[in-house]
């Protein structure tokens, strides 16, 4: 397994070591930048008046203590999740050799750096999903995760279903929880509607782009759920270790970087921000309890295993005093758990805190036609109920008298 082994401030005292002339060529020729200096030069010379200007990627590859500072302020521009983007494009951009044939983007220490910074920004989002998948493409997010799991030294070329949790370093068993996490929640969110939005004239250019984007994301999307039975076991036996878990942190990614492990410290039992297995149990049982629910469309008892992870999720939360490592969405996770009770069966009509609507639906279930009757007039008061779930319930009513 390749390990980073530069970190910013390295490059930067390398690339400072040259004259001005030299480094000004450096620079110009480490990225495509001609236009972004123009930009600059423009700002200072026309007599604009004074407004920030946006930090460019590059400029955190000169300097290694930029990007906590630039992370720290409360409007940063560029924004974390556009900092990954623009890191990650850069790392990826093919090469071209000296016969003009375009290359696959080289392993070399600006590429490696770049993608280190797109992890740094994640690690200060504290490796939050439901941020991450807001902001980012399946293929980038795919990209940022696979390499937290080459610089978290996950064994290439095993699977992680084989990998045994508990007997590997902290930070490497959540970099595998991580990834798997995010393979299961990719495949419940990519079975959701999207509003698809016609291109404008300035878009036409790039809807060859989007094209590629897409076929990218529906590769993604076959490998994740070829895989989604492996990604659901290793899940499974991540509830079954009861000890605190590890991710990785600025701190941590910098060791690596500056080759600074060989103490062995990124590997230790608290290197790096701690999670409780509570914490993570937590939010393990939601993605788990989402993944059923999805299968439950074609699969009806996997219902029943929702449920019980939605219970699981909702006793956690009520357990944890504070929920700073815990994101997950509690009205989404109210409309599953009360979903699933109806579609299990899992109410008491009598229980005072179950809806009318579980309650007529346990009541269709007993067949108890006279009390779902009742209970619709006495929700004539309160209209709680929806008319569209009323005349439902005539409609079947309606059929089974048909049917005698």
């Amino acid at each position: 397994m390749r390990r980073h082994g530069v970190s910013c401030v390295s490059l930067a005292t390398e690339w400072n070591r040259n004259d001005g002339g030299a480094m000004e060529r450096r620079r110009m020729n480490y990225g495509r930048m001609s236009a972004e200096a123009a930009d600059r030069v423009a700002a200072v010379t026309s007599g604009r008046p004074s407004t920030p200007l946006q930090t460019s990627w590059f400029e955190f590859l000169l300097d290694g203590s930029l990007l906590e500072k630039h992370l720290q302020k409360s409007n940063a521009d560029p924004t974390p999740v556009q900092l990954i983007v623009q890191f990650l494009e850069q790392a990826s951009k093919p090469s071209v050799n000296e016969q003009n044939q375009v290359q696959p983007p080289a392993d070399n220490r600006r590429n490696r750096t770049l993608k280190l910074l797109a992890l740094k920004v994640a690690a200060h989002m504290k490796w939050d999903l439901d941020s991450l998948e807001k902001g980012l493409t399946i293929p980038v997010l795919n990209m940022l995760l696979n390499e937290l799991l080459c610089v978290s030294k996950v064994p290439p070329g095993v699977k992680h279903v084989d990998l045994d949790l508990s007997t590997l370093p902290p930070t490497t068993a959540m970099a595998v929880i991580i990834y798997n996490r995010w393979a299961i929640r990719t495949i419940v969110l990519s079975s959701f509607p999207e509003k698809q939005t016609k291109p404008g004239p300035h878009q036409i250019n790039m809807l060859n782009i989007v094209q590629q984007e897409k076929e990218m994301t529906e590769n993604i999307l076959t490998v994740l759920k070829e895989q989604a039975t492996d990604s659901i076991t290793v899940l499974e036996g991540a509830l079954q270790l009861k000890k605190d878990f590890y991710v990785h942190t600025l701190r941590t990614l910098d060791l690596l970087a500056a080759d600074a492990a060989a103490n062995g410290e990124t590997e230790s039992s608290t290197a790096g921000l701690r999670i409780s297995a509570d914490d993570l149990h937590c939010q393990v049982h939601y993605d788990l309890g989402g993944i059923f629910f999805q299968q439950g469309c074609t699969d009806q008892p996997t219902y029943e295993k929702a449920r019980d992870h939605f219970r699981q999720t909702k006793e956690l939360l009520k357990k944890l005093d504070s929920t700073v490592h815990v994101h997950l969405d509690e009205k989404r996770l109210a409309g599953y758990w009360n979903a699933c009770r109806a579609l299990t069966g899992d109410c008491d009509p009598c229980d005072p805190q179950t809806t009318p609507y579980d309650q007529i639906n346990s009541l269709i279930r007993a067949h108890n036609h006279q009390a779902v009757m009742e209970a619709f007039i006495k929700d004539n008061v309160s209209r709680s109920l929806p008319n569209h779930f009323r005349r439902s319930v005539l409609r079947e009513f309606l059929y089974k008298v048909q049917q005698g």
